[in-house]
């Protein structure tokens, strides 16, 4: 049983609480969790040491990726006030996807005998990775997870970063801070994962009603049902973003990573690659800025590890209503942020984004701005012996997309009183650096924040300088228009013929 470090202790302020803590962080590696370790190195200066979990990825071996992390924009503020930082954090090698996180057994005894606090960001945030994978990544790491806070001798609270959608299936329903029960218990899932029965578990899901709208948030739900069926009488923390947008104001303004969520979407369209999505233009999505919830993360963990909440204690981190914003205007703010400040790397000519309610006039649209061109350049990659890739990516996103669909068509009414309550309980001298009142935040002016604070508008990672990339995309898109009108002609074309033989 875990022994708590924090049971008679009141800590009025969020730093005492950290003071002389040791951290386990998984998930540094990611956008919300880079985020989160910039925000305990930079806010709880008291810290003793943060652990963080990572796996090799694409032949760059831990180390490296660890030396990434803190060449990354979000440090460079915490480089020049605290050069030191990095001797806090130490690296653990490990995989969330294998038994017992993949560590060794030297760093499972180190984790047991000093940390106190344990934050759980990783996560395979796919929508198009199979059903057993994906659970097995998100499900079995957390069981890992709780186990090891278990053995811990100085444990003090564990933190989950969930989903705002891990009820998104009840679509006419409010998504309450609560835990959406299962109409099985969580061990029948974990069984037919450790047993790798691919049937039963298959079968299981498929009596979940009614149907989630991909493999990932149902893994959220999952793995909220777990912790009420495993780990009740433990002090966990569930935090809840719903759509995780750039940094707001800490550690600077408009902080974003290419492959995060809606970021994506923005960067593909500012490059001229998106160019047809199938959403309704007048749904509001609910956003939230990263830096709000990384301070919601680590109010979570002071106010259940100094037992002010009862636990599990669920927050959904989402802003204000006033900050939800029409898909259209979304649109039009990326017109306009293309227009000023052209991205590197660009495929073409930045245009106006068409979004698309009806299905089949999307296929039609996505056909004529989509696959045509796709189908004609990769024909004359393929010529040029090289490897064909843009047909690919098309279908790649679009597989990704019609994933998404649910959250495309429909906007979720979220309960937030938790995170008001957080909010309520900030003290005075902490409000300036763990703010979680998003009442002021401006859309418009968050998204115009991003070329001054995102690596993915450096003009370095372009080979080509920003006139020889203008006149590339300039000529690429005289060749798509080329083939898109030649395409047309020969369409009316074939419709001229066709009237002049059947009627005249």
């Amino acid at each position: 049983m875990f022994e708590s470090t924090g049971e008679d202790k009141y800590f009025p302020r969020v730093p005492d609480f950290y003071d002389g803590k040791n951290v386990f962080l998984t998930g540094a590696t990611g956008f919300v969790g880079a985020v989160l370790l910039e925000t305990l190195l930079r806010c709880f200066p008291g810290i003793k040491s943060i652990y963080i979990l990572v796996r090799s990825k694409k032949n760059v071996q831990p180390e490296i990726r660890k030396e990434q992390i803190f060449n990354k924009k979000i440090f460079e503020i915490l480089k020049e006030e605290t050069p030191e930082f990095p001797e806090k954090v130490h690296l653990i090698v490990g995989d969330i996807s294998l038994p017992n996180l993949g560590m060794s057994e030297d760093d499972v005894q180190t984790l047991i005998q000093e940390v106190s606090i344990v934050f759980h960001c990783a996560a395979i945030i796919s929508f198009t990775r199979p059903l057993e994978f994906t659970l097995r990544s998100n499900v079995l790491s957390l069981c890992s997870i709780i186990e090891l806070s278990r053995k811990m001798k100085k444990f003090d609270v564990l933190v989950y970063t969930s989903t705002a959608y891990s009820n998104c299936n009840h679509l006419n329903f409010p998504l309450k801070e609560e835990i959406h029960r299962l109409p099985f218990p969580a061990n029948q899932f974990i069984d037919a994962l450790i047993n790798q029965d691919n049937v039963k578990l298959e079968d299981l899901v498929g009596h979940c009603k009614p149907d989630w709208p991909n493999f990932y948030t149902f893994s959220k739900c999952l793995a909220e049902n777990v912790i009420m069926d495993t780990a009740s009488d433990l002090p966990i923390a569930i935090v809840r973003p719903s759509v995780v947008i750039n940094t707001w104001k800490k550690p600077i303004p408009g902080y974003a990573e290419e492959n995060s969520g809606i970021i994506t979407l923005i960067v593909g369209a500012g490059k001229g690659f998106v160019k047809v999505f199938h959403a309704d233009p007048n749904n509001k999505m609910n956003l939230v800025p990263v830096d709000i919830v990384s301070n919601a993360h680590v109010l979570a963990a002071w106010r259940v590890g100094t037992k002010r909440c009862a636990s599990p204690f669920v927050v959904n981190c989402t802003a204000t209503e006033k900050f939800n914003i029409k898909l259209c205007e979304i649109n039009q703010i990326l017109v306009e942020l293309a227009d000023q400040f052209p991205l590197p790397q660009s495929f073409e000519e930045h245009s106006r984004m068409i979004i698309v309610p009806n299905k089949f006039l999307c296929f039609i649209c996505k056909a004529y701005y989509h696959y045509l061109p796709a189908v004609v350049l990769d024909g004359i990659i393929r010529i040029l012996g090289k490897k064909p890739r843009i047909y690919s990516l098309y279908r790649f996103l679009d597989k990704v997309m019609n994933a998404l669909d649910m959250f495309s068509f429909h906007c979720f009414e979220i309960e937030r009183n938790n995170l008001e309550y957080l909010d309520k309980g900030i003290p005075e001298e902490d409000r300036k650096d763990l703010y979680l009142d998003s009442s002021d935040v401006i859309y418009t002016d968050m998204t115009l924040s991003l070329p001054q604070g995102s690596p993915f508008y450096d003009w370095k990672i372009d080979r080509k300088s920003q006139s020889e990339r203008q006149k590339v995309k300039h000529r690429r898109h005289i060749l798509i228009k080329s083939i898109q009108w030649t395409f047309l002609t020969i369409c009316c074309l074939l419709i001229y013929w066709m009237f002049s033989f059947f009627f005249f």
